[in-house]
């Protein structure tokens, strides 16, 4: 049986009487990798910061790593890397900084992670420039790179191809993969992009207006898709009525 990573049970936030989340209850396997898809306004970063500890549910429980207790849920956080909204960086340091400081953050003690890292996403040639002068594309790759300085057993990226060019997404997406199939990692992932999110994803969650209103594998994705002839994005224009911006 596939272990659980992280499982929600009606989750909801609410801002005054607008309801970001309602009753939001998903479940993530063992190196499964989802994609979470919405318009703008949907609710997906919502969430996402809600399983990264950046914002409290109106109600709702969660489990992570088998973990339901909040003392226990804190610790297991240490076990999730992720990108949340715009690349958080410090602009006057260089990129290898950037890496160090989170290295020393959570407390990796491998002190040629940032190096690797930096190959990895293609910064070793501008490892010593501070990161303020970075372009967007450069940003989000060295976003990701911190995300993963504590190798984490949970990725969450919060629309990680954004700004980046057709050949850096691709390259994104051959590194994701490997950190998914070489290293075991879980991951979550939004994106406008439903294109790339087909590339790469094994299973999918649909979210419109601050509700889950669709779950399916790849699989069963396909055979919609089959048996409709619609393209993905039809497919989900037609099951929020047309209202949607992705």
């Amino acid at each position: 049986m596939e272990s659980v990573i992280l499982q929600t049970h009606g989750i909801s936030v609410k801002y005054g009487n607008f309801p970001a989340l309602d009753d939001v209850s998903i479940c993530l396997k063992h190196k499964h990798i989802y994609g979470f898809i919405g318009e703008n306004g949907a609710g997906k970063t919502t969430l996402m910061k809600v399983l990264t500890g950046l914002l409290y549910p109106t109600s709702g429980t969660f489990s992570l790593f088998g973990k339901s207790r909040p003392c226990d849920i804190l610790k297991m956080r240490r076990q999730i890397g992720s990108t949340i909204e715009a690349p958080a960086l410090y602009p006057e340091y260089s990129a290898y900084r950037n890496l160090e400081l989170q290295r020393i953050l959570v407390g990796n003690p491998d002190e040629e992670i940032c190096d690797k890292l930096l190959e990895m996403v293609g910064l070793t040639e501008v490892k010593d420039k501070k990161a303020g002068t970075f372009s967007m594309d450069m940003k989000q790759r060295l976003s990701i790179a911190m995300a993963l300085v504590g190798k984490p057993r949970l990725l969450i990226l919060d629309e990680p191809i954004n700004g980046l060019d057709p050949k850096n997404i691709s390259a994104l997406r051959s590194l994701l993969k490997r950190l998914n199939e070489e290293n075991d990692v879980t991951l979550f992932l939004s994106s406008h992009i439903l294109n790339e999110l087909y590339l790469l994803a094994t299973d999918y969650y649909m979210i419109h207006k601050g509700r889950i209103i669709a779950s399916l594998t790849h699989d069963e994705l396909d055979e919609k898709l089959s048996v409709t002839g619609q393209s993905f994005e039809e497919y989900f224009l037609s099951i929020t009525g047309g209202d949607s911006n992705v």
